[in-house]
């Protein structure tokens, strides 16, 4: 029972410092299909943990989903609304949460269990505590890349553009973009099939995916569903597409990019539908020198919401993804669409945290 208090006080400290909104509890299809235990003692210290979380998240990212899939109203918000399939809502939590195993050497000093599966829902202790090791590293200046843990480099390191942000303060907006649309790619392949479970990352010839898991043995079904039952896996095609839409949601968010006002009079066509053109990406934001309290703000469900009034606003962006998914599209089809939404004002603006720190 110590233990358990002990995690709850670690959790409510390490929760304001969260880099990116996280909604820790998934839903329970989703924990049906990745084979998540139930069992008493694991119950206990999630219950625990979603109560030290849920003061400072919302499941803004889910909330948006859902209204990709056709939901409207205030039935699209909450925990529990599950209009998308729990497959692509798995996807769109992989971001915040991908699955990974430390080496030994990695989990020193630590509850981890390095035989076992990291995710916040399996061990929720050893999350926190490497969540909250990679952030005091970062702030002292360490690059995170290839060789650390998942969690490290998505949040911290060069895997930030999972996030719509880059890398470290300066990355030129058109590496971040360049990085980007790599990911989209190989996301946007994946969810039609086209590479099946058993297909090595370092085979994929997209350069992004080469940089960031070439020198490893990872198969798809390694990267997006490490640990999870068959169910899941039968879905992998699902959690690529949701993990692509994380990414397009996160560019909407203030903390990770801004852009100018949408005009309303430019269209992003895709298929035949279009869409109003969001407004041009001035800046890619980087999160070391952010603010961590402010930045939450911006990822909140009020400033979802205030964007939602907006011309160009994500779920209109992303509803034409999801049909365009639905009629099997190929990238070659889909890839002039994420171009005009992610149309760079300056592709050589340098990255920094914007107006997102402290006093400023």
């Amino acid at each position: 029972m110590r233990k358990w208090i002990l995690l709850s006080v670690l959790l409510l400290a390490g929760a304001e410092a969260s880099a990116h909104k996280l909604a820790t509890q998934s839903t329970p299809d989703e924990r049906r299909l990745a084979g998540i235990t139930s069992g008493t003692r694991a119950s206990a210290e999630r219950l625990m943990a979603q109560w030290s979380l849920e003061v400072f998240t919302e499941p803004v990212h889910e909330e948006i989903t859902n209204r990709l899939y056709g939901c409207n109203g205030d039935a699209c918000a909450g925990s529990e609304a599950t209009t998308a399939p729990p497959s692509v809502l798995a996807g769109v939590r992989w971001n915040d949460d991908p699955p990974f195993r430390l080496l030994a050497g990695q989990a020193k000093s630590s509850s981890c269990k390095t035989q076992e599966t990291v995710r916040f829902e399996t061990q929720p202790w050893c999350w926190v505590s490497l969540f909250r090791d990679a952030e005091a590293g970062a702030a002292s200046g360490k690059r995170y890349g290839p060789g650390d843990a998942m969690l490290y480099r998505s949040h911290f390191g060069d895997l930030q553009y999972l996030h719509a942000m880059a890398a470290a303060d300066g990355e030129l907006a058109s590496k971040t973009r360049d990085s980007l649309f790599g990911w989209f790619e190989f996301a946007w392949r994946a969810s039609r099939g086209e590479y099946t479970l058993e297909t090595r990352l370092r085979d994929i010839e997209i350069p992004a995916i080469q940089e960031a898991y070439g020198r490893t043995e990872w198969r798809l079904m390694d990267l997006y569903t490490l640990g999870a039952s068959g169910g899941l896996r039968r879905s992998v095609d699902d959690v690529a597409f949701g993990s692509l839409l994380h990414s397009v949601q996160d560019s909407f968010a203030a903390g990770h990019v801004r852009r100018e006002e949408a005009s309303g009079m430019r269209e992003c066509t895709l298929a035949g539908d279009s869409v109003p053109a969001p407004g041009n990406i001035l800046e890619f934001h980087s999160y070391a020198g952010q603010d961590h309290g402010l930045h939450a703000d911006a990822d909140s469900r009020a400033a979802f919401m205030r964007g939602f009034q907006e011309e160009g606003n994500v779920v209109d962006v992303g509803r034409l993804l999801v049909r365009a998914r639905k009629q099997y599209l190929n990238w070659d089809a889909v890839r002039p669409y994420f171009e005009c939404i992610f149309t760079l004002q300056r592709p050589d603006a340098p990255a920094t945290a914007g107006d997102f720190v402290a006093g400023k």
